[in-house]
């Protein structure tokens, strides 16, 4: 009887253990943080922290959580390293969540680039970073910053967590210059515009606050009175100057507040494969924030991902733009180029003094090269078409004056920069000189 009882409890082994492991599971679901301990934050506080937790007191923690909250506290950049563990708590199904962190200590340099959705690519070769510095959690650096045709140093600023940690405040202070890139009489002309001033924004981080952001910012800019050509290295200046870029006044002080909407469904930032991001910003300069030039604009951004098969993606980018026509150019839109429309040289469809209203559409087939189910390809393909238009105060939209393109693209990531952005365009609507681009940048063009 013994031996019959030992083969059938044998036999019946691979079917207990699976039932076993699920028990485990389930029990594991449900246990609930008693306490949380810190362990190695001599400056950090505690409530900096939790703030960064995927789990609180008398809630449930899981495996998966532990996990988030270690990658976000990672991130944040305050610490070398982070370990969460847990111990029994003094009842049954309750845990002790333990925080083990290895502070970083002082400043530090950092540089790195990359692209973001509204600004297109930019580049840091320094930046100094005070991060953390009190224990606070607060974000700090000062940094050399390169965007398209923008140089300038910056101090930027962040609290994340405001009042009862539902808000956060930024501060960015800056000065340097900005390049812009005019076309007259078919010829291509430079212009630098001098920059600087200090942009405040605060935000939520819960509920529909989170998608919110409200600004108020104010702007010097000192457009340079003279025009230099690149082909044939002539300058003009005072009267020879078109009068749409002539500067009136020395310095421009401009005043204004902004409220931007943004909304991010995307499932991965570096690859989408289906989700939607979307954003609209409006800008107001009036007198009563004592600007000296009064304009307002709109911007309407949306994008539309939609996977097909194995990681072939549809992916389609609808932009629009308008603004007030006493806008001085350096505030309005342009067209053409690797960020805008491709097939076309940089700005080579803005018209002189820039354009106050913007239609740009982008459709992307991607296809990675690679049969690796990696959410993250390192190197994939891209087939485009584009469309586009820019108008100024005095043009009426239509449809025939559209602008098309479409073209292939590689895209490969990098160490620091990471994705880098090669396309091939071929514009369909015929103009002088224009018959194929090359175009590099980096980050999605959307």
């Amino acid at each position: 009887m013994k031996t019959t009882t030992k083969i059938l409890l044998f036999l019946l082994m691979p079917l207990l253990q699976p039932l076993s492991f699920a028990q485990q599971t389930t029990t594991s679901r449900n246990l609930i943080v008693q306490d949380i301990e810190f362990k190695g934050n001599s400056k950090t506080k505690p409530g900096v922290i939790q703030h960064y937790l995927a789990f609180q007191k008398q809630k449930p923690i899981s495996t998966a959580k532990i996990e988030t909250s270690r990658k976000q506290l990672i991130t944040t950049g305050f610490f070398k390293n982070v370990e969460i563990y847990t111990r029994p708590g003094s009842e049954k199904g309750n845990v002790i969540a333990v925080i083990e962190v290895e502070e970083r200590r002082g400043p530090y340099f950092q540089f790195g680039g990359g692209h973001s959705d509204l600004d297109g690519w930019y580049f840091i070769p320094a930046s100094l970073r005070f991060d953390n510095q009190f224990g606070y959690g607060n974000l700090a650096d000062i940094q050399l910053f390169f965007s398209d045709r923008t140089s300038k140093i910056a101090f930027n600023y962040k609290k994340p967590f405001l009042f009862d940690g539902s808000t956060w405040l930024g501060v960015n202070a800056f000065g340097g210059s900005r390049r812009y890139l005019h076309f007259i009489n078919g010829l291509q002309a430079q212009q630098d515009v001098d920059i600087g001033g200090i942009k405040l924004h605060i935000g939520g981080n819960e509920g529909f606050l989170r998608f919110v952001t409200l600004g108020l910012q104010t702007e010097n800019f000192k457009p340079a009175d003279e025009l230099s050509f690149t082909e044939n290295d002539s300058v003009i200046g005072g009267v020879q100057v078109p009068l749409a870029l002539r500067p009136v006044q020395e310095v421009y002080q401009i005043s204004a507040f902004t409220l931007a909407l943004r909304y991010d469904g995307r499932d991965n930032h570096y690859y989408p494969r289906k989700g939607f991001w979307g954003a609209a910003i409006y800008e107001k300069a009036t007198t009563e924030l004592n600007t000296e030039v009064s304009f307002s604009r709109l911007l309407v951004d949306a994008r539309f991902y939609q996977k097909l098969y194995a990681g072939h993606v549809f992916a389609l980018n609808l932009k629009s733009a308008h603004a007030s026509d006493d806008t001085p150019f350096f505030k309005r839109y342009y067209l053409g180029g690797a960020n805008s429309l491709r097939g076309f040289a940089e700005r080579r469809l803005t018209p002189v003094g820039y354009g106050t209203k913007l239609l740009l559409g982008n459709l992307e087939y991607r296809f990675p090269f690679s049969k690796s189910q990696s959410l993250e390809p390192s190197i994939f393909g891209v087939l485009f078409y584009n469309l586009g238009g820019l108008w100024n105060e005095n043009a009426e939209i239509q449809s025939d004056d559209m602008f098309h393109s479409l073209g292939f693209g590689l895209r490969f990531k990098l160490p620091i920069l990471g994705l880098v952005r090669m396309d091939f365009a071929f514009p369909t609507t015929v103009i002088e000189n224009e018959d194929f681009q090359l175009h590099f940048s980096l980050g999605q063009t959307f």
